[in-house]
């Protein structure tokens, strides 16, 4: 039995016994029957196992979220200082961008913070790889990075409309905007 169902039905045996709808006895051999034996006593079990998963589960996205968080860091590091052999962060950061796209997308129905962070990580890393590629081959051309930052611009808003991710539908909109101010205050003056 997956845990989430375990969760409910241990859930739903507190919800009788607090209520009454079950003799007291026989949510507490209920408990004890899909608790496994885990925990001490009847009134623990439930409370106990819940509070373990948590636990469990808190810890699991504390750990995933640091090592994303350090291996975004790395390649925006490795974008930003690395001269020589610049297509190398390229590559890598863009693998990274997919997998963190691909496990996004794949784990975007959990109720999780790892999801949406993945796709801001994502998001960054993108951004980082258009001024690595600005800076390696087209330095000299300033509308290229604006058309570039512009795509991504467009890319965020799409991604906001589509995931109904109000924070990218902002992000979008306000450096379109800006762009905008910018190109205005550039070319009209």
């Amino acid at each position: 039995m997956s845990i989430q169902r375990k969760k409910v039905i241990l859930n739903e045996i507190a919800f009788w016994k607090q209520n009454k709808l079950l003799p007291e006895h026989y949510c507490d051999f209920l408990t004890a029957l899909y608790a496994q034996g885990e925990g001490e006593g009847t009134e623990g079990t439930n409370e106990g196992i819940l509070a373990k998963e948590a636990k469990k589960s808190k810890l699991k996205v504390i750990s995933a979220t640091s090592i994303i968080s350090l291996i975004t860091l790395a390649l925006l590091g490795s974008l930003v200082f690395i001269t020589t052999a610049v297509i190398i962060p390229i590559i890598l950061s863009g693998i990274a961008i997919l997998v963190f796209t691909y496990i996004s997308i794949k784990k975007f129905s959990q109720s999780s913070i790892l999801p949406p962070l993945l796709l801001v990580f994502s998001a960054l890393l993108l951004l980082g790889i258009t001024f690595k590629i600005w800076e390696a081959f087209f330095i000299t051309e300033p509308t290229t990075l604006v058309i570039m930052i512009a795509v991504n611009c467009i890319l965020w808003l799409f991604s906001g409309f589509r995931l109904k991710l109000i924070y990218f539908t902002i992000s979008g909109i306000v450096g379109l905007l800006l762009i905008f101010i910018y190109i205005s205050i550039t070319f009209f003056t």
